[in-house]
């Protein structure tokens, strides 16, 4: 078979973030064997277009309509992978592969389709009221964007998008962990389309450097409620230690923490606020574990693998992909979010645990990255996928 002819479709949020990040290696990653085009298209541009007229351009957006079929014409495509058409590419993208007869692989960084916010989370805890399709919590509870407006858009959005007939006739959707999929089962995903394949990271290439004695636990992302570092601040309140928590990230949440830290007088938590990738080198090298604890269940959690692939064992919640990454114990611990003294146990215990004991964890947790959420490792199984995809909607046809 000569080499795949891919488009990569993402629509890009207002703020770039992780989901944009990854799409952006997958492309690079594909195109050592296929050859691939990106069509990025981004709410910014919607909105400059007319925001009164946005929402019926979000449900049928006839210019990104237009460029698809520009595009299929010009290249051929054998395949389109989608990453994300919300809110701006229009549930009408699905429509159009159909009709332009282009098979789909459809790659889920989120749960969308049975929540208006797409994380299954509202108030700081999960939430699963709208998975099975029905919004109107979620207009109720206004839970995109936190207004009314919004959240009866997403509400039209998912509705058309579950309308559109992606969920039947996509040729495979890809969750990024185990926890996902079965989630995405409720939601009414079938379980016959779907397909695990974890994300990738490429840290494990940097040199290794032991985790220090004494050394920091280190979290390193952005600070939202999802994230969970309000339950992780109140474990370490009850922990007597001269050993720092250093949490290195901005978002919202960030002067709520800052706050609770400061009343509580915790100095030994540290605020480095956003830290440039090219700069985080020297919180690795005095990190002696990353701590995840993301109480949603976050369906990729590169942030683990990074610090997997850096030789630092993980403390997580067991929630989301962090079951698949830290499913073997020498890679990390895994906790459960609603037992706040197993959380206090469980810090105290990594605390307490020799720097030898941690390099060695480090070191298996870097062979693991090596071995099995590499990008060649990677690859390998994406493309027998699409090679089948591609086959099969031939043999359709």
């Amino acid at each position: 078979m000569p080499p795949l002819r891919i488009l990569s479709i993402f629509n890009r949020y207002l703020q770039y973030g992780g989901e944009e990040t990854m799409a952006v290696k997958i492309s690079g990653t594909l195109s050592r064997q296929a050859m691939v085009e990106e069509y990025h298209y981004s709410t910014a541009e919607w909105l400059e277009e007319g925001k009164l007229t946005a929402p019926f351009r979000g449900l049928h957006n006839r210019s990104v309509l237009r460029r698809l079929r520009l595009l299929q014409q010009e290249h051929q495509f054998d395949l389109w992978l989608i990453h994300n058409v919300f809110p701006a590419m229009s549930p009408a993208v699905y429509r159009e592969a159909r009709r332009l007869n282009v098979p789909v692989i459809h790659m889920l960084h989120n749960y969308r389709f049975g929540c208006l916010n797409g994380l299954l989370f509202r108030d700081g805890r999960e939430c699963r009221e709208c998975i099975s399709g029905n919004f109107l919590p979620g207009m109720k509870n206004r839970c995109w964007n936190q207004g009314l407006a919004s959240s009866l858009f997403s509400a039209f959005f998912q509705t058309a998008a579950r309308k559109s007939g992606i969920l039947e006739h996509a040729a495979r959707f890809i969750a990024l962990s185990g926890k996902q999929a079965e989630l995405l089962k409720s939601i009414g995903i079938p379980e016959s389309k779907t397909a695990i394949l974890p994300l990738f990271v490429e840290t494990y290439l940097q040199p290794f450097t032991p985790p220090p004695e004494n050394g920091d636990i280190l979290f390193v992302g952005r600070l939202t409620p999802e994230k969970g570092l309000m339950t992780v601040l109140r474990a370490w309140s009850g922990i007597t230690t001269q050993r720092r928590l250093v949490i290195a990230g901005d978002g919202p949440q960030r002067k709520e923490l800052e706050t609770w830290v400061r009343e509580h007088r915790l100095d030994n938590v540290i605020f480095k606020g956003f830290v440039p990738l090219e700069e985080q080198a020297p919180l690795w090298e005095s990190a002696a574990a990353f701590i995840a604890p993301s109480i949603w269940h976050e369906p990729g959690a590169t942030t683990i693998l990074e610090a997997m692939g850096r030789g630092r064992p993980v403390i997580a919640f067991a929630k989301g992909a962090a079951c698949d990454h830290l499913a073997d114990p020498a890679h990390g611990w895994l906790m459960d979010p609603d037992r706040p003294d197993a959380i206090l146990k469980t810090i105290q215990a990594v605390l307490d645990t020799p720097g030898e004991t941690l390099c060695r964890m480090g070191m298996q947790s870097r062979e693991f990255v090596r071995e099995q959420r590499s990008p060649e490792a990677w690859l390998k199984l994406f493309m027998e996928m699409a090679e089948e995809a591609v086959r099969q909607n031939r043999q359709d046809s």
